[in-house]
């Protein structure tokens, strides 16, 4: 959000500004969806779009824009291929839709709505610049391309983890998350455990029922599940009530042969495939961990992959 304060400054100084906004992208672009950069009229720059030779590109053509009296919002496809005549001469293969918004002081209450933190939308589009507190998308970013274009974005959302489990992996994966701007709670249904009661990371820290799970975690895609209970049989309950609700990520921690044995009674008792292929098990990405802070780091990459990708590697082989 530290973009909208640099705009904010600027604005209050009657400067004039060009925002650079990724509105879509596809494949390895540099900038992903939601990246800004802010180029004002006295040559500061602040944020990003992906850097590199395409953000050059793009500030210099807003620089001669900011030398005209006026000029209407656009947008502009950068193609990133080697043998692309646009391309941005990077070996990643992408493109990345690039918004030119002119920023200037009728947009100050809207933007300072934002660096207060408040939680809404803000819509974008040809004609308008506005943030709505009452509104909330089930995706963090909308665009759409017709005969108009339209995008919109959540503001002050924070993606949101639910840990069931409050033991080291627990702690340490909280500690993890609390740098990468998450949302942390921590579920435990026993009593008196230090590693929970000690957790200072999580935003939340709740004693629940497991059997009555769902009731704490919104269904949405802003929700990661990270199961990581103390025992197979309570990971299997705490699973059973997820499933056919519709969260971004569920993760399942486990060896292999804890995992086939599990999703193969869950097979027995007539749970689809498809289901399963939805829970990324065992969780994280395979680099060895061993220790809690190891199997923190792996279970970050992953969702952090997820939120930024939409790719999961789902272990549907271990079912047979």
């Amino acid at each position: 959000m530290e973009i909208w304060s640099k705009i904010v400054e600027k604005l209050r100084n009657h400067k004039r500004i060009i925002l650079l906004l990724v509105c879509s992208h596809k494949g390895s672009s540099p900038g992903k969806q939601g990246f800004k950069m802010m180029v004002c009229e006295d040559g500061t720059l602040y944020g990003s779009i992906g850097g590199g030779r395409t953000e050059f590109q793009m500030v210099e053509k807003a620089k001669v824009l900011l030398q005209k009296d006026d000029f209407k919002p656009f947008l502009i496809n950068q193609v990133h291929r080697e043998d692309a005549e646009d391309s941005s001469g990077m070996v990643c293969a992408g493109e990345q839709l690039v918004l030119f918004y002119p920023i200037d002081s009728e947009n100050l209450s809207t933007i300072k709505d934002i660096v207060l933190q408040k939680k809404g939308v803000l819509k974008i589009t040809k004609d308008e610049f506005v943030f709505d507190e009452k509104a909330i998308l089930k995706d963090d970013f909308i665009f759409e391309k017709y005969e108009e274009w339209n995008y919109a974005e959540n503001v002050n959302r924070k993606s949101k983890i639910f840990l069931i489990g409050g033991g080291h992996v627990g702690l340490a994966t909280s500690q993890l998350f609390s740098l990468l701007d998450f949302e942390i709670t921590v579920f435990e249904n026993r009593e008196n455990i230090n590693t929970f009661e000690n957790n200072s990371f999580a935003d939340n820290k709740l004693l629940v029922d497991y059997n009555n799970i769902v009731d704490y975690i919104p269904e949405g895609n802003n929700t990661y599940i990270v199961i990581l209970t103390h025992g197979h049989q309570v990971d299997k309950l705490v699973l059973s009530k997820l499933f056919k609700k519709d969260y971004k990520y569920i993760g399942l921690l486990g060896s292999k042969s804890k995992v086939r044995k599990m999703f193969n009674a869950f097979a027995k008792e007539g749970i689809d495939k498809e289901e399963l292929a939805k829970v990324d098990a065992p969780v994280g990405l395979d680099i060895g961990s061993k220790t809690p802070a190891e199997i923190a780091v792996s279970i970050a990459a992953k969702i952090i992959a997820m939120r930024n990708k939409g790719n999961l590697i789902s272990l549907t082989n271990l079912i047979r």
